[in-house]
C-alpha cells in the first residue's frame, strides 16, 4: 500500500468525523482510500518522465500532417497546428521532432520538396509552375532550396529522371 500523507489524512479525517455517521471505523477508511488515492496519483504525476510527455499522440501528429498537407500552398503556420493539436508551439515543436526526426518546418520542407520531384517526373508542368503549387514565392525561390537539399537544380533533376527511365524503357 502507498504511503499515506499524514497531513492530507487528518484534514480528511477532521472533515469527515465533523459529518454525523454511527461508524467511525468506516470514516477512518473513505479517510485512508482517498488519502492513499491522492498520494499514488501525485507519485504517478512525478515519477512520469520528461520524455514520455514530450511526444505527440497518434491523433495529434495525423492532424499535424493533415494540415501541413493541406496548407502546402499557403504557407505554415506552426502556431495554428500546435493549437488544433491543443498545444504551445514550442511544445508542439518539441514533441513533432521527438515523433518524426525533423522539425516541423523541415519535415514541411521535405514534403513540399517530395511532391514537386513527383510533379517534375511524373507532369509536363513548368517548373514555375510546380514551384507555385508546392508553396515556393517563386521559381527563384524553388530553385535554391531545391539545389540546396537535392544537390542539383530541379532542371537538371527531371531530365535525369527522363534518362532513367528512358534507360530503362529500352
Amino acid at each position: 500500500m502507498n504511503a499515506i500523507n499524514p497531513s492530507v489524512f487528518r484534514a480528511l479525517l477532521a472533515s469527515l468525523r465533523s459529518l454525523p455517521t454511527d461508524e467511525p471505523e468506516l470514516l477512518e477508511q473513505v479517510v485512508r482510500e482517498l488519502s492513499a488515492h491522492l498520494t499514488s496519483g501525485a507519485e504517478l504525476k512525478h515519477a512520469q518522465p520528461c520524455a514520455e510527455k514530450v511526444a505527440l499522440s497518434p491523433w495529434q501528429e495525423r492532424r499535424a500532417k493533415e494540415l501541413m498537407s493541406s496548407q502546402m500552398d499557403k504557407g505554415l503556420s506552426i502556431a495554428g497546428i500546435a493549437s488544433e493539436c491543443s498545444l504551445s508551439r514550442s511544445h508542439f515543436s518539441r514533441a513533432f521532432k521527438k515523433n518524426t526526426g525533423l522539425s516541423p518546418r523541415d519535415w514541411y520542407l521535405q514534403m513540399r520538396l517530395d511532391k514537386a520531384k513527383g510533379l517534375l517526373s511524373d507532369s509536363g508542368l513548368t517548373i514555375s509552375q510546380i514551384s507555385l503549387d508546392c508553396g515556393f514565392a517563386d521559381q527563384s525561390h524553388f530553385t535554391r532550396v531545391f539545389t540546396r537539399v537535392i544537390g542539383v537544380t530541379p532542371f537538371n533533376w527531371r531530365r535525369s529522371m527522363a534518362q532513367a527511365l528512358a534507360c530503362c524503357a529500352d
